[in-house]
């Protein structure tokens, strides 16, 4: 048999009116001023079989959900707006002799201009409570006698910046291999610089966020093309005296002070070929490592025969909130934090993997 208990509303002892009212057409009504207690848990404590329609307030992120039928939707949860400057890290420069520069990794902001001339992003609004992705972008290695390797792709959040191209090689084959290569969108940086010979290498082609390697010069003089960088294309090889340049590095204030960050990397030479510098940035010199971790700026490409290009600089990923806002890390994640007048930046360096996170609170 099957018990019923059938009422049309119901009244605490000694309240003077019904606190909830049944009506005969489904509806029920809260007489009350007081709350309702919804029942709670956390994630991992979810109905194993939720049905449609399943409403309960969440302790681990410290918010309401609905099970739509599909999956759980969040309601009315907390967010933290939150500045970030994400750069990619640099790719390296080519081998062999007369390599191309390194392209920048690309420089995406909500603190001032990003890359390519792009102009400032908005800020991102963030929920609390629950993870959000950090990784930081490896700079790429050279390669002795070939093209080297372009940088890897930062990451914070939905915000993705690849890494710059690598530096085309010497310039003898006429196919690819003598090119710079690209940094494509979405989240593109810098192209790397083409390499010099008796074949002019082509520089690679930016995405949103970087500027294009310059071309290799070919025959005489000799001498790869710069690397794109985040504020300014690579130089085309030659003889002048900015020839082969790495493209200029872009500033950023979002730590409080000035900072260049994603120089491209100088191309490297021969004959009457340029004595090329980096962009700025710590972007490195023709056949030297880019100088300043954490930059993002491309190696220089190679003079010397059979010589690998310089390696570009690891990426980075900074953040700006307010101080009364907690920051709380995975164990894999190196970071430094300071304060700036009524907010609070931390600078991540390295992630350890590529599952590393930051929750606020």
């Amino acid at each position: 048999m099957t018990s019923r208990l059938i009422v049309n509303s119901i009244r605490h002892t000694g309240a003077s009116t019904d606190s909830i009212s049944l009506s005969s057409d489904g509806n029920t009504t809260f007489n009350a001023t007081g709350s309702m207690v919804l029942p709670s848990g956390t994630t991992a404590q979810r109905p194993g079989s939720p049905s449609e329609g399943m409403y309960r307030y969440n302790t681990t992120i410290k918010a309401n959900e609905l099970y739509n039928g599909n999956a759980w939707v969040t309601i009315g949860q907390e967010t933290v707006d939150v500045h970030y400057l994400v750069i990619g890290g640099g790719g390296s420069g080519g081998g062999d002799w007369r390599g191309g520069g390194g392209g920048a990794g690309a420089f995406r902001s909500s603190y001032g201009t990003q890359g390519g001339g792009t102009a400032q992003a908005d800020q991102l609004s963030l929920a609390k409570y629950v993870t959000h992705s950090v990784i930081i972008g490896a700079g790429g290695a050279g390669v002795a006698g070939q093209k080297g390797n372009d940088g890897t792709s930062s990451t914070f959040s939905s915000i993705v910046s690849k890494g710059g191209g690598t530096g085309g090689k010497y310039a003898v084959s006429g196919t690819s291999a003598d090119d710079g290569n690209p940094s494509a969108d979405p989240g593109g940086g810098s192209g790397g610089g083409g390499g010099g010979g008796n074949q002019t290498g082509q520089g690679g082609a930016s995405g949103t966020y970087g500027y294009d390697g310059g071309n290799g010069a070919g025959s005489s003089p000799q001498c790869g093309g710069g690397g794109g960088g985040a504020g300014g294309a690579g130089v085309v090889g030659g003889s002048g005296g900015t020839n082969g340049d790495g493209g200029s590095a872009l500033a950023s204030t979002i730590t409080g002070s000035s900072v260049d960050y994603a120089g491209g990397g100088g191309g490297g030479n021969y004959e009457s070929g340029n004595a090329t510098i980096g962009g700025g940035g710590g972007a490195g010199a023709g056949g030297q490592a880019a100088q300043i971790a954490n930059r993002g700026s491309g190696g220089g490409g190679s003079h010397s025969g059979s010589q690998a290009g310089g390696a570009g600089s690891s990426g980075v990923v900074i953040i700006r909130l307010l101080s009364s806002v907690t920051a709380t890390f995975s164990s894999g994640v190196t970071q430094t934090s300071a304060t700036v007048g009524s907010d609070k930046v931390y600078t991540i360096t390295a992630t350890s993997s590529s599952s590393e996170t930051v929750t606020f609170s």
